[in-house]
């Protein structure tokens, strides 16, 4: 059986356009009505059953929004009016959705927006819910069957009860959700994705670009857009890849969990291979940058995983699919841990997966607003069906330089923002454009791995101002640097200490 489909509007082309994408689907059959007079003349026919029509009872109708506006919105109310076409799900197509005029929609009584010209997954959710007013249709009708078979009035008005709430929750549960892949999912999997909230166990995935703010401050807002669009695509297609689910964008990081809504048993064996993944395709990302003359980006992954509570949360008006709970905001102090180009990820993700996993170093940390410290370990592949590994830098900011010279600096610790305690005192033995080896008095070692440093040269030739420092690695009186302060002053003492290395020469 096809769906019939409305398609009113009174653009040509584009209706012809949209018409043929309906069509591609093989399960769907458009109709284009240019003019409310014609769609008048549709719903007179379709409901007197006139046997020479050649329009179909419609599953679902698109209508133009900017069209419904000319006409005081009185062709939506024509709809309504008409008790044979209650039910029937109405899209409101406009040409550019932002928020305010989603919310307009819907106040006109829209089940869902979509663009006037139809996206590929706006064509999937208008099959989708087509077939979801077909079938509940055809139910109405084998109620109405029994109805008149048994003639029990009582019980058929409990169950059209039933069916028009259940009806009403699914229209507005599924019309405030804003991502495609979520609404696929709950319609897909039916029990399976819980409407309601539940608490359950779940993987936690946090990202983050490593000094984007201060970066983006130098460029022009469409530039930051486009590098946060074609930044997110990449990573969201990962993460979708690998049966995750995005739920929230955090300004230039994201949120994501893995086995909600829909529950997996390789949750966490996924999300360590996302993350991989996103890591790894930094490289597209930097050759995007460079080629639109944007700074080179680094990004931070946590990943976590325990029990959350997951559901729908908001009000009435509006609400969204979320994850929270201490899980969360463990999995938060585990990213802010995290370097450029690092995949850090706590003792039960370790203990939770099937696939090997490899790790690189291990560290226990206390974070601030936790009660009890975290143990993270630093992920470099995994193995199984997966076989993943992170890509190993190739570019010069890899290349170590021996520092034959006696260069002294001052680590001064940070709690927060602030400098806190007195300074230790370090010698400078290897150097990169992002990191430093330094070897530090085995008495002055209060530093812990994933702390947080200022760095002050001892020598004022080496450096006009101090810069910051991550400490990724510590082995017995030597500790690893990684620079995160956004390059300038960083990369000034880089390029000094090379330079006297290259003036005094060792004897």
């Amino acid at each position: 059986m096809e769906l019939a489909v409305w398609l009113i509007g009174n653009d040509r082309k584009e209706m012809i356009a949209n018409q043929r994408q309906v069509n591609s689907s093989g399960s769907m059959r458009a109709v284009c009505l240019l003019s409310f007079d014609a769609m008048k003349k549709a719903i007179k026919e379709v409901v007197e059953g006139s046997e020479t029509s050649f329009v179909a009872f419609p599953s679902l109708i698109v209508m133009g929004y900017e069209m419904a506006a000319e006409d005081n919105f009185d062709c939506i109310q024509s709809i309504k009016d008409e008790d044979s076409l209650a039910g029937v799900p109405l899209f409101l197509a406009v040409q550019e959705r932002d928020e305010k005029l989603d919310e307009e929609c819907y106040g006109h009584g829209a089940m869902v927006v979509v663009h006037r010209v139809l996206l590929p997954s706006e064509i999937k959710r208008i099959e989708h819910t087509a077939w979801q007013h077909e079938n509940t249709r055809r139910y109405e009708e084998k109620l109405q069957k029994q109805a008149s078979e048994i003639r029990v009035a009582k019980e058929i008005m409990r169950l059209n009860e039933q069916l028009e709430a259940r009806n009403k929750l699914l229209h507005r549960v599924f019309s405030r959700y804003f991502s495609d892949d979520v609404v696929d999912l709950i319609l897909n999997q039916g029990e399976d994705a819980s409407l309601g909230g539940e608490k359950r166990k779940a993987t936690i995935m946090m990202s983050d670009l490593r000094n984007f703010t201060s970066l983006s401050e130098k460029m022009d807002s469409e530039k930051v857009t486009a590098l946060l669009n074609y930044y997110f695509t990449k990573m969201v297609d990962i993460i979708s890849t690998y049966s995750g689910t995005v739920i929230e964008f955090l300004g230039d990081g994201l949120l994501a969990v893995f086995g909600a809504p829909i529950k997996s048993e390789k949750q966490t064996d996924n999300a360590v291979a996302a993350a991989i993944g996103m890591q790894n395709a930094m490289v597209n990302v930097n050759e995007f940058c460079a080629e639109k003359g944007y700074p080179q980006l680094e990004m931070g992954i946590g990943l976590h995983y325990g029990e959350v509570f997951v559901g729908n949360i908001g009000s009435e008006k509006v609400m969204r699919y979320n994850v929270i709970g201490s899980t969360v905001n463990e999995c938060s102090r585990i990213e802010s841990c995290s370097v450029g180009g690092q995949v850090l990820a706590s003792k039960e993700i370790i203990g939770n997966t099937v696939a090997e996993v490899f790790t690189d170093s291990d560290a226990v940390v206390s974070a601030k607003g936790l009660k009890n410290p975290i143990h993270i370990y630093e992920i470099t592949g995994i193995g199984g069906e997966y076989g993943l590994s992170l890509n190993s830098s190739e570019d010069s900011s890899a290349i170590f330089y021996n520092v034959d010279r006696e260069v002294k600096l001052h680590l001064h610790p940070l709690s927060g923002k602030m400098v806190s305690g007195d300074f230790v005192n370090a010698r400078l033995l290897k150097i990169s454009e992002k990191r430093a080896v330094v070897r530090v008095d085995e008495t002055e070692l209060p530093l812990n791995v994933y702390s947080n440093v200022e760095v002050f040269p001892a020598e004022k030739r080496l450096s006009a101002g101090t810069f910051y420092s991550k400490i990724v690695g510590k082995r017995e009186d030597r500790l690893i640097l990684h620079f995160t302060d956004a390059g300038a002053e960083s990369a000034s003492f880089v390029k000094a200490v090379i330079q006297l290395m290259a003036e005094s020469p060792s004897t």
